[in-house]
């Protein structure tokens, strides 16, 4: 496949004036910044094709999939790659917030993205939504909304794989009933009493399982996955908008390069279905407890797509504190770091402290 230049992902000049256009996630068009002219992108989904992919393989080559070359800037400061436009005279990390002046790209070969969720909350829908969320917990200082100044907004597509695969499991193991036997036992006057002591009947059980698991989303960006809480809570994605990958969907916004390849991805794809496999073989199991559960899980029918998914990556200060969040391009879910009150935890420890006393006082009546 013809690999798409620099100038193929960053130049579409407005028919009316000439100016950049940029994609806005408002009118979900190209519009210009200049003159106000929109036109139309037409969204596709005709090439979300699956890559086949062998998790059985232990050292994947780089699979037959189709392949572009794109300008990368790495940062000076936190090592975070993205994609740039080359005639940006300065540019600020997403990442870490610092200022770097554009190097001569380099170009490297990467997997293209099958497809693209384009972002549908502009700059000043996340910075409403960041203004509610801000102030929107009890145990918040309450100047926070007011004291928190915004310190950076940066709109990015971040990299994703997603991964199909179908299980077939066998599994064996002994699920254990509960049952009840009257047993005589002294009690502290020394007096014998009769009580339920519990016993457990085992049963051997054996069985199979199978499920197809689609479109499993790993983030394929190491910078962000060390806020793995925070990630997860903002990437609550409806895959089913995803249209064709388009350049010009990327027009006016940053898209990161991805830092996790397609093997490490795979590994980390693998192992949460072996753990699915394992629940729902435990469930199969069943009893009130198990033991020596053993399950064996073949994957057949394994493949990849790669995908660009937007998220707002933001930072803001209070108190002369760098606090992070991300908030959902798609969805508008917000997911960060917020400070908390001293006083108000004082407040809620000494609320819990009246209310123990206060039952230990009406237990002693």
């Amino acid at each position: 496949m013809q690999s798409l230049e620099l100038a193929d992902l960053f130049r579409a000049p407005c028919k009316t004036c000439g100016a950049q256009l940029k994609f806005s996630a408002e009118k979900q068009k190209l519009a210009c910044d200049h003159c106000g002219n929109t036109e139309d992108i037409g969204f596709t989904r005709n090439k979300l094709q699956e890559n086949p992919l062998d998790f059985k393989v232990e050292n994947r080559q780089l699979p037959n999939a189709p392949t572009e070359e794109k300008r990368i800037f790495a940062c000076q400061n936190c090592g975070a790659k993205t994609t740039v436009n080359y005639d940006v005279p300065t540019l600020t990390c997403a990442f870490c917030g610092s200022k770097n002046v554009n190097p001569e790209a380099q170009k490297t070969r990467l997997i293209e993205p099958a497809g693209v969720l384009p972002f549908r909350l502009s700059k000043e829908q996340a910075l409403q939504r960041f203004k509610t969320w801000v102030g929107d917990s009890w145990l918040a200082p309450s100047d926070l909304k007011a004291g928190a100044a915004l310190d950076n907004l940066h709109g990015m597509y971040i990299p994703f794989w997603t991964f199909d695969a179908q299980a077939h499991s066998s599994w064996e193991g002994d699920a254990g009933f509960y049952y009840y036997v009257p047993v005589q036992v002294r009690d502290a006057n020394g007096r014998t009493v009769t009580q339920q002591q519990q016993r457990v009947r085992w049963e051997y059980r054996n069985g199979r399982h199978q499920a197809f698991y689609d479109d499993m989303l790993e983030m394929a960006s190491r910078k962000l996955t060390q806020q793995e809480n925070h990630v997860q809570e903002a990437s609550r994605y409806d895959l089913k908008e995803i249209v064709d990958y388009d350049p010009r969907i990327l027009l006016g916004w940053e898209a990161e390069v991805y830092s996790i390849d397609l093997n490490e991805s795979a590994r980390k794809a693998e192992e949460q279905i072996q753990e699915r496999e394992q629940s729902a073989c435990a469930s199969q199991l069943g009893g009130d407890t198990q033991r020596n559960l053993r399950v064996q899980t073949e994957l057949s029918n394994q493949t990849f797509k790669h995908i660009l998914l937007p998220l707002w990556i933001c930072s803001y200060v209070y108190n002369g504190k760098l606090y992070r969040f991300l908030v959902n391009g798609q969805t508008g879910q917000i997911a960060g770091e917020r400070p908390k009150s001293a006083w108000k935890i004082a407040l809620l420890v000494l609320a819990f402290i009246l209310l123990v006393l206060f039952f230990m006082y009406l237990g002693k009546k």
